[in-house]
């Protein structure tokens, strides 16, 4: 960056609306339950999780329960 003026804060609940909007992109890409599928909610879970826990935001702010509960069970 060339200037100062250029750098834009970002601020937590900016954050929390960017992850929650990604993560409903990624939950309505059906309802099909396959073990594919499961997989990767998990896996997408865990990483939108990661950042949230990164940036000081609450995963259970903006997943479903029934991917908490998933995340909950795998770590177990």
């Amino acid at each position: 960056m060339s200037n100062v003026s250029d750098i834009k804060p970002w601020f937590r609940e900016d954050l929390a609306r960017t992850l929650m909007s990604i993560y409903f992109a990624s939950a309505s890409n059906g309802t099909q339950r396959t073990s594919d599928n499961e997989n990767y909610r998990v896996g997408f879970a865990a990483a939108l999780s990661s950042v949230a826990l990164a940036v000081g935001v609450n995963p259970e702010s903006f997943l479903a329960p029934e991917d908490i509960q998933r995340l909950r069970s795998t770590t177990r």
